[in-house]
């Protein structure tokens, strides 16, 4: 959800907010699983050409891609209009990840960005299935505007809070909605909020189960004094929890030390869980955060769900075939069987201001 503008960027890597400024514990990168690009599409697979687009002007942003029955179900955050700031939810499906049909909308943002309105924006997150209530639930973020009487900055984004909306059919078959809100599962602030979660509230949330329980990996910002973006890790009894704990030794985790948002968790099958998220793509000053490729997505592993090492750079576009200028979101890990994924990710292209969708395979070693 980061505008991610270059005076943010510098400010960062001046000083102004370094993460020598909080208790990250020095978790290495040492993790076995490894992950190997071994396909890569040589274009979009939804790009400005798309027939099904409609009124989509600026592209895609975040989203989740899963394999329900041979088909595959991308649930993504079209920016409609002015890009990162015009946003609603859509489903999508295809036979094979590359030719996408468009089956409508599912997630609406109210006209009239504003501080009294706080679906100025609806980023998803998640489309998670509960066991428990035989119901696929839709995770969002949706936010407010700047107040510029309190002086904030009308195009940022404030205190983001992480909507839960149901699917109206039973059953796996009813990813496809209609989804109705059934409440907020996390908000900013509270007793137990930790001190690196800022202005825009949280800019992620992701639940994912762990044995009986369930975690979340939940991310914030502080625009002004500007400051890293980063994950904490927090648990709740259930996927319909509307108070969940963060966990105190992991406020923040130790993914990544300046940049991290929309992570995407995925149990690997030697029980272990692996996050894919949007990772830090500036080069930084200080010797103590790792640059990362700016044609690359990042991702961590945990052996229990909630202690996270230091995060890794997997790189989506190589030289041959870089079509973006920026890699933005990577859209899950889709398991194909024999230690195949599929991975697709946002990414602005490089002759058009139009955020595209890319694809890859990827090859797990553990």
């Amino acid at each position: 959800m980061a505008q991610r503008t270059f005076a943010i960027a510098a400010a960062l890597l001046a000083g102004t907010a370094s993460a020598q400024n909080y208790n990250l514990d020095q978790r290495d990168a040492s993790f076995r699983e490894k992950l190997t690009i071994i396909e890569e599409a040589q274009a979009p697979v939804i790009g400005p050409d798309s027939n099904q687009l409609g009124d989509n002007k600026s592209g895609f942003e975040t989203g989740m891609t899963l394999k329900i029955d041979g088909t595959y179900h991308l649930f993504i955050s079209e920016m409609f209009g002015r890009p990162h700031l015009d946003l609603r939810i859509a489903h999508w499906t295809s036979p094979d990840a590359t030719n996408w049909t468009r089956q409508g909308t599912v997630v609406d943002s109210m006209p009239g960005r504003s501080h009294l309105n706080h679906r100025s924006e609806v980023w998803l997150q998640g489309v998670i299935f509960d066991e428990k209530t035989d119901r696929w639930n839709l995770f969002y973020i949706a936010y407010r505007g700047g107040n510029r009487e309190k002086g904030e900055a009308l195009n940022l984004d404030y205190e983001g809070i992480a909507v839960r909306a149901v699917s109206q059919t039973p059953g796996r078959k009813g990813i496809g909605g209609p989804y109705k809100d059934a409440g907020v599962s996390m908000a900013p602030g509270g007793k137990d909020a930790a001190k690196w979660e800022g202005q825009q509230g949280l800019d992620s949330f992701f639940p994912y189960k762990v044995g009986n329980k369930w975690v979340a990996l939940h991310g914030s910002h502080n625009h002004f004094p500007v400051s890293p973006w980063y994950v904490g890790v927090a648990t709740g009894d259930s996927l319909t929890a509307t108070k969940w704990t963060r966990v105190p030794s992991e406020q923040p985790s130790p993914i990544e030390s300046l940049f991290i948002e929309n992570p995407i968790v995925e149990k690997l099958p030697n029980g272990h869980y692996m996050a894919l998220y949007d990772s830090n793509h500036f080069t930084p000053v200080q010797p103590d955060l790792p640059a990362r490729p700016n044609n690359s997505v990042g991702y961590s592993v945990s052996t229990d769900g909630i202690r996270w090492h230091q995060g890794r750079s997997l790189i989506v576009q190589s030289d041959a075939n870089n079509w973006a200028s920026d890699i933005r979101t990577p859209l899950g890990l889709v398991a194909e069987g024999n230690g195949v994924y599929t991975i697709l990710y946002t990414g602005r292209m490089k002759d058009k201001p139009f955020w595209a969708i890319g694809k890859v395979k990827v090859k797990l070693s553990e």
